[in-house]
């Protein structure tokens, strides 16, 4: 049974035809999936964002087929794009870092990586159509919604210290010098207003139709993950913004 609940919206209406034969009665199946990735649009819709779906912002088609997700999505799992993002200045300005992040996961995966994507402005993006398993947190996406933020959120050298600090020396080597090159060319930025409103509405939109028990930023589900690796991202003020959000929704942080 999927973990989403009608409600009388959602419904049609017919009206009864009279002297039909069985023969004439063509079954009708519904496509739940997508009636609820409709849904999800509709509720963002009424409460004020429209979401700049795939199409908007000319997202390149997934090289090879999508894993269909089994619509067990239980947790949400927050990003941030990274040391290579600023804020945009417009809608314009976030789609082309929409393209930029689809350019470097087709470099690894079939697409995007996260389901949805929200800019500093609070534009709600739709990233990796919510009906197919993200890869966004390794070892396993099952169940697991990725929502990135459009900037990066951590400070310098935290690269160093959640990721290279347990790597061998020449990895440590050559991980200083790329966390150097990346502090010097782009600082972090805090959240904006704008970004945690389009959050919450965009979770809360979420939480109606799936039964969501967790909320965690990547580097908590990371750190979950075989091999145990850890990774910086979200970065300090994303976490601030995990922190946030796990108290607004009343959920908990991830747990094997």
């Amino acid at each position: 049974m999927s973990d989403y609940h009608y409600t009388p919206e959602h419904w049609s209406t017919g009206d009864a035809v009279s002297n039909y034969k069985s023969e004439q009665v063509v079954p009708v199946t519904v496509n739940d999936r997508a009636a609820t990735r409709q849904a999800i649009i509709t509720a963002l819709k009424k409460s004020g964002y429209s979401l700049v779906e795939r199409s908007s912002w000319e997202a390149k088609p997934p090289k090879n087929a999508l894993k269909s997700s089994n619509w067990d999505y239980s947790d949400v799992v927050i990003h941030h794009a990274g040391h290579s993002y600023a804020c945009a200045v417009n809608e314009q300005g976030a789609i082309e870092q929409m393209k930029k992040a689809q350019e470097y996961d087709l470099k690894s995966f079939d697409d995007i990586g996260y389901h949805y994507a929200v800019s500093c402005n609070g534009e709600i993006f739709e990233a990796r159509d919510v009906r197919f398993v993200g890869s966004h947190v390794a070892g396993d996406n099952t169940g697991r919604l990725g929502i990135v933020l459009l900037e990066n959120l951590a400070e310098a050298g935290e690269a160093w210290e959640q990721e290279y600090s347990r790597k061998s020396f020449w990895q440590k080597v050559k991980g200083s010098l790329d966390v150097g090159r990346d502090a010097i060319a782009f600082d972090h930025a805090m959240p904006t207003k704008a970004q945690i409103d389009a959050l919450v509405a965009l979770i809360s939109a979420l939480k109606e139709f799936f039964n969501l028990k967790a909320l965690g930023g990547h580097r908590e589900y990371q750190l979950l993950a075989p091999g145990n690796e850890g990774r910086a991202c979200p970065g300090k003020y994303g976490m601030q913004v995990v922190t946030q959000m796990r108290g607004k929704f009343g959920l908990p942080a991830p747990s094997k």
